[in-house]
């Protein structure tokens, strides 16, 4: 691991998922004074991805044989509260005061509460890309209508009131994101080798098509704090081979820009809390896993390299 650059100065913290030759950890990187910390030992796979609670102070995972952790940052305890047959692609949404987990698992909806640690299950076939809304009340989610086909739903946390949201007739709904406001939804169809992105007014039922990058190939796309802006990775290919392109809008679609480049095929990507940031990975060789992690001040424009070395593989 190297640190090639002056950190950049920026507050706050980076979660990441990396392997630096004694298997796959969660780690923090500084961007302030540049120090990197690892937070788990042998707990993390490839997969994992950490969620960063809103008072950030727990991140959540799922890691080594498909169990749930949260790392208590500040304690510096970790634990695990479930576990996953398969533990690849489950996304994880805390409640706005960072004390219960939501998520699908096993045709159930659930809300761990990570301090009492009571669980509550609402059966739900199908369920994935669980979030709470800012209310606290309500949950997002996708499932399948009676006809089998992806619908995205509300329900309250209780189990009551569901309700379907969009009048989907084909292709399935993957990557559903709320917007922190909790009045848009974006997600992307309808599968991996073409991925468009759409953004849903939920009050309205307006839907906007992203014209997103060259290929049609389009992922990680994620909400800024403010709900204004959205990210994502367009793919693009040149006789070089594939990249990425870092790529922003607004949330109707309006002003798509590219802001940066990554030599991944595809690449995660994340805001700061201020809105202000992105970091983003990129050092694939071959399209093999990432190896450097990248920061732009969206009014800046230059991107400044934070860490190289390793295989890297999520970060937020």
């Amino acid at each position: 691991m190297v640190i090639p650059f002056a950190p950049p100065g920026e507050s706050g913290m980076i979660a990441y998922t990396a392997n630096y030759g004694e298997g796959y950890d969660i780690w923090l990187y500084h961007p302030s004074f540049g120090e990197n910390v690892r937070l788990t030992t042998g707990l993390g796979e490839s997969f994992s991805v950490p969620f960063w609670s809103p008072d950030s102070n727990k991140i959540a995972f799922v890691g080594r044989n498909g169990y749930l952790y949260v790392v208590n940052k500040s304690e510096g305890a970790i634990s695990h509260l479930d576990q996953y047959v398969d533990g690849e692609g489950i996304y994880l949404s805390w409640s706005p005061d960072s004390q219960t987990l939501a998520y699908a698992k096993q045709n159930e909806i659930i809300l761990y509460h990570v301090l009492s640690h009571q669980v509550q299950r609402i059966a739900q076939p199908a369920a994935t890309d669980v979030q709470w809304f800012p209310s606290s009340t309500e949950l997002l989610f996708q499932a399948t209508d009676r006809a089998g086909i992806s619908q995205l739903f509300r329900i309250r946390k209780d189990g009551t009131g569901k309700r379907q949201i969009t009048q989907n007739t084909s292709t399935r709904y993957n990557s559903v994101r709320l917007s922190p406001n909790g009045a848009y939804v974006l997600y992307t169809t309808p599968g991996a080798s073409i991925s468009l992105i759409y953004i849903l007014e939920i009050s309205t039922g307006n839907l906007v098509e992203l014209r997103g990058g060259p290929l049609a190939k389009n992922y990680f796309s994620e909400w800024s704090p403010d709900s204004s802006t959205i990210t994502y990775s367009g793919t693009a290919f040149e006789n070089v081979g594939y990249f990425s392109l870092i790529r922003i809008s607004g949330w109707q679609g309006e002003n798509e820009r590219t802001r940066a480049i990554s030599s991944c095929f595809a690449t995660p990507i994340t805001w700061s809390p201020d809105g202000r940031n992105l970091a983003f990975l990129s050092g694939c060789n071959n399209q093999g896993s990432a190896s450097e992690m990248w920061l732009i001040n969206l009014l800046h424009h230059v991107p400044i390299q934070l860490l190289t070395g390793g295989f890297i593989t999520a970060l937020q």
